[in-house]
């Protein structure tokens, strides 16, 4: 991921290259209400859900702890603990 998001960087203006990501524990999922049906994001509902994530992002944290539960769609959970690597890309 982080040499794909580097490539694109090279094409992109500073203030539009991407200095820090994460990757996300799981997909967005439409029966999570992250997604409508027709696989569009819900940015105000994933803003609200992943906020310490976003925030995180926006601080000199190397990494961010979830500690979630997560539902699929037949009805079992399950528990996720984890502490989220954040990668600062050094050059933008």
């Amino acid at each position: 991921m982080e040499k794909q998001i580097r490539q694109a960087n090279q094409d992109l203006p500073d203030a539009a290259k991407v200095v820090k990501f994460t990757n996300l524990y799981k997909e967005f999922d439409a029966d999570d209400d992250e997604l409508t049906r027709t696989r569009k994001l819900r940015r105000a509902f994933v803003e609200k859900r992943y906020r310490v994530i976003v925030d995180a992002l926006y601080t000199a944290a190397d990494s961010v702890h979830i500690d979630t539960t997560i539902k699929y769609e037949d009805g079992r959970e399950a528990h996720i603990n984890t502490d989220m690597r954040i990668i600062h890309l050094a050059d933008g």
